[in-house]
């Protein structure tokens, strides 16, 4: 990603963020005309509280859109010069959300195989132990994790699409791959 995209990327969280800010502040002097409106005319006001629920609905939206923009953007490491990336690349390697990644890779391995599971477990089972170091190595106190490798890791948790866990089109290999690039970003220092 070059300078240019970074830049327009934030400029994007920006113009969402702002988009949003302004959706809810309508919404909520639409919800009190609503209120002011109920005693004058009903139509109105049921008009005013559908209006408002719209805005709710596209600020939602704009939520959802925002979060996966930053999700995008901590795939790379230079974007963790815009502020709202780095900040979520500090909740990523903090001790809490490296807890919650191995807590979530080692459901991978419990789970994988078993009924209701999306994992797809032939491709597990033949990474199990590199996934457990994984687990291992981010639980361990003493070791250092880059916020790219563990917003890669959950990147292979959560996007069905693009994740070898669950996608039986993308090679098998690339579940092996994907593993040790997230390995490579953590250090036992």
């Amino acid at each position: 990603m070059t300078a240019r995209e970074i830049d327009t990327a934030a400029s994007q969280l920006e113009q969402i963020r702002d988009q949003r800010r302004a959706r809810l502040l309508v919404a909520a002097a639409a919800a009190g005309l609503a209120a002011s409106a109920l005693p004058v005319s009903d139509a109105l006001a049921v008009a005013l509280v559908c209006g408002a629920a719209f805005l709710l609905v596209l600020a939602i939206v704009d939520t959802l859109r925002r979060r996966d923009l930053i999700f995008r953007l901590a795939l790379n490491k230079h974007a963790y010069a815009v502020p709202e990336v780095r900040r979520y690349g500090n909740g990523l390697v903090a001790p809490s959300g490296r807890r919650r990644a191995a807590e979530a890779l080692e459901r991978v391995l419990r789970n994988a195989g078993s009924p209701g599971s999306y994992y797809l477990a032939g491709r597990v089972r033949a990474c199990r132990r590199e996934i457990r170091e994984l687990a291992e190595a981010l639980r361990a106190p003493e070791s250092q994790v880059e916020p790219t490798s563990l917003a890669m890791c959950w990147q292979l948790l959560r996007n069905g699409v693009d994740s070898p866990l669950y996608n039986w089109h993308l090679p098998a290999e690339d579940l092996r791959v994907t593993v040790r690039r997230i390995r490579a970003g953590v250090s036992d220092s």
